[in-house]
């Protein structure tokens, strides 16, 4: 602290930082927005590691080589403990595929780069694999190690350059970070979860606070209840209000953080919160870093062995979590720290930032040699998993795109079917049309028909649809969708196939009916494909019962289509269905797997394999794009029949 004073407040702060992390990931219905508990600790960072920063700057006595000799004794002890512990249980219990993700995330983690590999192989936080992921939470180090190379040389040079407009300068930055933050989330939403830039200003803001307070201020009891209030309704209000589905980071990251910077401004006086003071608080708070690191790799490995965390698995959770994080803090964290002080920078390095670093690449080299240990398992596990690696959007990347790319145009190039010159048709749909591209190619072919796919993430070809889709994703897909449609009545192409995880909610059947309408004006004949069952686990379930021998029964009965579509048939006879389900589900009862072959990519999307496996099946049954042996011989001659759906 830049008056050598410590404030136990700010360890309170960083209590409620953790608890918020580790009640959400135990459960997410009991603080929907906990995961604001890291842009909590991010303001903390930027106030603390600036307020040292600038101290040192003012009095001519900063040196990177002393600071990054602090980071490192401060965060890397911990951390390579955390990773090893991590890395040595992920070897007896994690897949091959799965171990060689843990020890290249280790690597990563340790290097401060573990949040571009998390958004390149994980996406969405939330997604449901995630939860699975020993190291998910490396990501928030990620940010913080990058922003320590920028900041400490951006004080430098402001102070050196503007002396008297340090805290303008930062102010205006705050302000342009948080609108490029709200700008950048709005068209790469994932991205923007993960990087650095759209997090900059939570640091920031926290920088700004530490710089603005390295003068004595005098702020009244009266204005220091007001802040610490309104700290608590801010930081409060985004616990409860905000989940998984809100836009994030931008605007709404910047409520937490400002009740984090007004916590710590109100606690910069005589006045201190009795709640962030108390001795719980402040002991959670010293051993906040530990128990940030130990609780998510104690969490995920439950959710990968599938044990339910119910209350009493919960309870026993938390105590092994601070039982663990106690250890580390006062036997890594503080003697580490303490005795790295002494030592010249080199030493410090070497042998406590090069050396780990060193043996978890040979960790990740080895794994990535040796294809993850594959002999610790039954040869099925290797020959599943091989198949889950075969992703459509990668295999047809370009073709397909995301969400933040709707402006991108037609790729002539991106054919299904048929190999000639002659365009037949076009399929849309989002990432569920993506997925069933190998099924198309090979029913499109004996009909000689060459098909463009043309499809994009978290965009169902209806006109006007929005729902469980966030705004920015909507408002794309309405672009991209009107393009598509535009598209359709301009060409006229002789096919148009549709495809997407369609509504089941009966409301959406005028909207539904609607787009379908709009290409059967506007075209020779539209195909309809219908989604696949989902499958929860679909993609892990077989696998891990190689691994582990369990008999655990991964089907489930089909489910009954949406009550619309038997209208939408009436009204349109002339549109040809094509059901997955028919494969997937024989007798009513859908396998994840099927005469060896892995169908499914995650608990809904098909793999290339399953895709074309399907395909193939259905071209052994006598289907393809344009016959269905299941039609009357009436429908049949005229191309127009239905498959059967149940």
């Amino acid at each position: 602290m830049t008056q050598g004073k410590y404030r136990s407040d700010i360890d309170g702060l960083r209590a409620v930082a953790v608890i918020a992390v580790l009640l959400h990931h135990l459960n997410t219905s009991l603080l929907p927005g906990g995961y604001v508990g890291v842009d909590i600790f991010f303001v903390i960072s930027g106030f603390l590691i600036t307020s040292q920063v600038f101290s040192e700057v003012k009095r001519n006595a900063f040196s990177l080589k002393s600071f990054y000799q602090r980071r490192i004794n401060r965060i890397v002890p911990a951390l390579a403990t955390v990773l090893l512990a991590t890395v040595i249980v992920g070897a007896f219990i994690l897949s091959p595929v799965d171990l060689i993700r843990l020890n290249v995330s280790a690597l990563l983690s340790l290097l401060g780069v573990s949040n571009v590999y998390i958004w390149v192989k994980y996406g969405n936080y939330f997604a449901a694999d995630a939860s699975e992921a020993p190291l998910l939470h490396t990501w928030s180090l990620g940010i913080e190690e990058q922003f320590y190379v920028i900041w400490p040389l951006f004080i430098v040079l402001l102070y050196r350059l503007a002396p008297r407009y340090v805290l303008p300068v930062l102010a205006v930055g705050v302000v342009l970070a948080v609108a490029a933050s709200e700008y950048a989330t709005g068209i790469f939403a994932t991205a923007a979860y993960y990087l650095l830039p759209t997090r900059f200003f939570e640091l920031m803001l926290g920088g700004l606070l530490g710089i603005y307070l390295h003068q004595p201020r005098i702020i009244s009891k009266l204005a220091a209840h007001g802040f610490a209030l309104t700290g608590y309704l801010l930081i409060g209000f985004s616990l409860f209000a905000l989940n998984a589905g809100s836009t994030f980071p931008g605007l709404n990251a910047l409520i937490p953080c400002l009740g984090a910077a007004l916590l710590i401004l109100a606690g910069s006086g005589d006045m201190r919160s009795r709640l962030l003071t108390s001795r719980p608080m402040v002991f959670i708070g010293l051993i906040s870093y530990s128990l940030y690191l130990w609780h998510w790799p104690l969490i995920a490995y439950l959710n990968y062995l599938e044990i339910p965390i119910n209350l009493p698995v919960g309870g026993m959770l938390i105590a092994v979590s601070i039982l663990l994080s106690w250890l580390s803090w006062r036997y890594v964290e503080v003697p580490f720290r303490r005795g790295g002080a002494t030592w010249h920078f080199s030493q410090v390095f070497v042998r406590r930032f090069a050396l780990p670093a060193l043996g978890l690449a040979a960790l990740a080299g080895l794994s990535v040699v040796f294809n993850g240990f594959p002999q610790r398992f039954s040869p099925g596990v290797a020959e599943l998993e091989a198949m889950t690696l075969k992703k459509p959007s990668e295999i047809r990347s370009g073709c397909h795109v995301p969400n933040a790319l709707y402006s991108t145009e037609p790729n002539e190039h991106c054919r299904l079917g048929a190999k000639k010159e002659g365009l037949d048709g076009i399929m849309i749909g989002d990432s569920f049309a993506n997925h069933f591209t190998g099924m198309v190619d090979i029913l499109a072919k004996p009909d000689n028909l060459s098909i463009m796919d043309y499809t994009m993430d978290s965009c169902p070809p209806i006109i006007g649809y929005t729902a469980d889709m966030p705004p920015v994703y909507a408002a794309h897909c309405a672009k991209r969708n009107e393009r598509v449609f535009s598209m359709i009545e301009q060409n006229k192409y002789p096919y148009v196939i549709m495809a997407a995880i369609w509504p089941r909610d009966a409301i959406a059947k005028d909207i539904v009916e609607a787009s379908i309408k709009r290409a059967v004006d506007n075209s020779g004949e539209v195909i309809v494909i219908l989604s696949n069952q989902h499958i929860e686990k679909a993609a892990s379930c077989p696998i891990r019962r190689l691994m582990f021998g369990t008999d655990r029964d991964c089907s489930v009965s089909q489910s009954a289509l949406p009550s619309y579509w038997a209208q939408v048939r009436a009204k349109f006879p002339q549109v040809r269905f094509i059901d997955p389900n028919q494969v997937i589900c024989p007798a009513g009862v859908c396998s994840p797997i099927i005469q060896g072959q892995l169908l499914y990519l995650d608990d809904s999307h098909l793999n290339e394999v399953g895709s074309q496996f399907i395909g193939h099946t259905l071209l052994e049954r006598g289907y393809s794009l344009l016959h269905d042996p299941m039609a009357s011989p009436r429908t049949a001659e005229a191309g127009l029949g239905a498959t059967v759906a149940n």
